[in-house]
């Protein structure tokens, strides 16, 4: 990893990479399926749905965007490797040490996070307005959560299921990578709001009008970027220009993103 791309990245930071699918033209799709490694053809191969495809495609392609952002090593030269009922792996030249990330998909949005050292989980949900959150609260939360949700005011208990689906998400992704137990506890603290940290991990949200995204970590960090792009093309990839990237500097956690501490 070269001295450059160290001091952009502080000790225990992590970044956060988006990009709206709906943006990627049909020809740079094509474009950027041609950089698919032969594992991800084959894997691309067998999604029936179009949009299931897009979304792997794009997956693919953010994060070797990210990661090569992290290590100072263009898009081109990560490779990434398929593995059958497991996550896949980055392959690096020069046997460059490996970094930390996860990816989430839902609908048309794509999310990446990455950490030089720092063991992440990431989740993103699109809001429907069409979903019976309150049946699926049923099936998927703790009784606790369930009554912590019950006492939102109505007008919040909608994004705040959404908040809650995503931590659950995103946790259990940072769990799984860990090899740590993955039955979670219930994610509402002592307080009667939901916890930002629990053993081992800690909360960081993004809610917006169309989604919610929280990050979970394995410590505290130090800064959280996100990164949103406006768009992604061949000219973008081959001239290594990143659409819509600021480059302005770490944000601090608590700018863009916050730590999830309700009160009822």
């Amino acid at each position: 990893m070269s001295k450059s791309a160290i001091s952009k990245f502080p000790p225990f930071s992590a970044v956060l990479w988006l990009l709206n699918g709906s943006r990627v033209d049909e020809d740079d799709l094509a474009f950027f399926a041609r950089r698919l490694s032969a594992s991800e053809t084959h894997r691309d191969g067998r999604f029936l749905r179009r949009e299931r495809r897009r979304q792997f495609l794009l997956g693919r392609m953010l994060l070797r965007l990210a990661a090569g952002s992290l290590l100072d090593l263009s898009a081109e030269e990560i490779e990434v490797v398929e593995r059958p009922g497991d996550a896949p792996q980055l392959a690096l030249p020069d046997s460059e040490s490996l970094p930390n990330f996860s990816l989430s998909h839902s609908r048309d949005w794509i999310a990446c996070a990455v950490s030089n050292d720092v063991k992440l989980g990431v989740d993103i949900e699109v809001h429907d307005a069409t979903r019976d959150v309150a049946a699926l609260g049923e099936i998927a939360f703790h009784p606790t959560e369930q009554l912590w949700l019950s006492r939102r005011p109505e007008a919040e208990q909608r994004s705040a299921s959404y908040e809650l689906w995503s931590t659950r998400e995103a946790l259990y992704k940072l769990l799984s990578s860990s090899n740590r137990e993955t039955d979670l506890p219930p994610l509402v603290g002592a307080d009667g709001g939901l916890a930002p940290e629990g053993r081992g991990w800690h909360r960081y949200s993004l809610s917006r009008s169309d989604f919610a995204l929280v990050v979970c970590s394995a410590r505290p960090l130090t800064a959280l970027r996100p990164i949103e792009l406006t768009g992604l093309t061949r000219e973008d990839w081959l001239s290594g220009e990143d659409s819509g990237m600021a480059r302005d500097g770490i944000e601090p956690p608590t700018r863009g993103f916050s730590v999830l501490c309700s009160t009822d």
